[in-house]
């Protein structure tokens, strides 16, 4: 309970060209006898110049397959596509410099500031730290079992979980090709 588990890549992006980042997201059970319910696990993608001071995060509830399931759309829900939109990622990062420029004591720099996201009231967004588009440098996807006690947005029973959680297709899209963004 509260605890996540992660796999990351070191990278060089600068996503500034594109408007969204995209990926399909699979979760089950790992074993039938130890058994999860919609919601229990969240993904999460860090993007940022590191993984513990300056990132954006993305997070959002895992809807489970079920066993024995055949059909694409069953395997892969639609509840679990992730899309990122990164003017939403700046608008967060905006409004908490807003707060900290404001005198704000109860935001800062150092500690995560989060919202729901606009698109979405199920998913979270975070910033830390000063992250930017332009020089992303690692990219960390992972799973959270949220702990009770300090989770306000999902259900959750304190328990341990297993299970499999497959990502797939992590990509860019809605090329940006006004003005200069063109010849990139």
């Amino acid at each position: 309970d509260g605890d996540a588990r992660a796999a990351y890549k070191n990278v060089q992006f600068d996503v500034r060209t594109y408007k969204k980042l995209k990926m399909f997201v699979h979760a089950e059970e790992a074993l039938k006898t130890v058994p999860l319910k919609d919601q229990d696990l969240t993904l999460f993608v860090r993007l940022g110049t590191d993984f513990v001071d300056n990132y954006y995060e993305y997070e959002l509830p895992l809807n489970l397959t079920q066993w024995g399931a055949t059909l694409p759309e069953d395997i892969w829900p639609e509840s679990n596509n992730m899309e990122i939109v990164f003017d939403d990622l700046l608008s967060l990062k905006k409004k908490r410099n807003d707060l900290i420029d404001g005198g704000s004591t109860s935001v800062s720099y150092v500690i995560e500031y989060s919202q729901v996201d606009p698109a979405n009231p199920k998913r979270k967004i975070k910033v830390k730290g000063s992250p930017n588009l332009q020089g992303i440098k690692t990219i960390m996807i992972g799973v959270r079992n949220p702990g009770k006690s300090s989770n306000t947005t999902w259900p959750d029973d304190g328990m341990p979980k297993c299970a499999i959680v497959w990502i797939n297709e992590l990509r860019l899209t809605d090329f940006i090709s006004e003005g200069g963004s063109a010849a990139v």
